[in-house]
């Protein structure tokens, strides 16, 4: 004989909790995110490519990552060792020219590798100099010119002196003409009402002209002019000097 059915009773479908949100932005607690050294630099250079570099801050870096400062310190010991880091990456992608048989060509062709890596690497000017100091990394970019330089006969004060205009002109017009190009508001004439009639109308002459040249055209210039300057200080007699 069968067991009387018990009478079972009914089941009641249980719903899980909703998750809870995390308010947006906020990380998850628990270990930092998982970095990389590669990751740091990257962040880092994006980061200069649009803040100028007194106003870097590991800070920053870390809060791009999804981590906390700390975790930044585990590969650089120090904020100045990062920045170094940035600049030898970049400055180490630097591919120099091959000498050419005309000491003037080779200080052409080093002049528009540095225009083209500036191109590529936009955050170069940052890292140039590093609070005060000028970086390890473009040292290394520029030690070629120093010795050519110095292979063509300048010595001591006048190769010092040679060195730092060449590259501080070219580095200056090279940034010059790339925030040129980089800006998008056409000039405006608008307070040629405030000159005189004759002058307005040699400015207005200029428009055309100044509106067909090229940038090739205008580095090209200013880079032959720099090489000329080189020319004048081999040419010109050292001063005398007197006991």
């Amino acid at each position: 004989m069968a067991a009387p059915a018990r009478n079972e009773p009914p089941e009641i479908p249980v719903t899980p909790p909703a998750p809870r949100l995390r308010p947006l932005g906020q990380r998850k607690r628990g270990r930092p995110a998982r970095i990389s050294r590669e990751a740091i630099i990257a962040t880092s250079m994006g980061i200069l490519t649009t803040t100028d570099v007194d106003d870097f801050m590991v800070k920053t870096v870390a809060e791009r990552l999804g981590t906390v400062p700390m975790a930044i310190y585990n590969y650089f010991a120090s904020r100045e060792e990062l920045l170094e880091a940035v600049a030898d990456e970049v400055c180490l992608a630097f591919r120099p020219p091959k000498q050419k048989e005309d000491w003037r060509e080779t200080l052409l062709a080093w002049l528009w590798a540095l225009k083209r890596h500036a191109d590529r690497h936009p955050v170069i000017h940052n890292v140039i100099g590093i609070d005060g100091h000028v970086s390890a990394g473009w040292f290394r970019i520029v030690a070629p010119i120093v010795k050519l330089l110095a292979d063509i006969g300048l010595r001591e004060k006048k190769l010092a002196l040679t060195v730092y205009l060449f590259v501080s002109r070219a580095v200056a017009m090279i940034r010059v003409e790339a925030a040129g190009r980089s800006g998008t508001t056409p000039r405006s004439f608008a307070h040629l009402g405030r000159l005189k009639p004759d002058e307005q109308r040699l400015i207005v002459s200029l428009g055309p002209p100044m509106a067909a040249l090229t940038e090739k055209q205008i580095l090209d210039t200013i880079f032959r002019q720099l090489i000329g300057s080189v020319e004048q200080q081999l040419s010109a007699a050292d001063p005398v000097t007197h006991p």
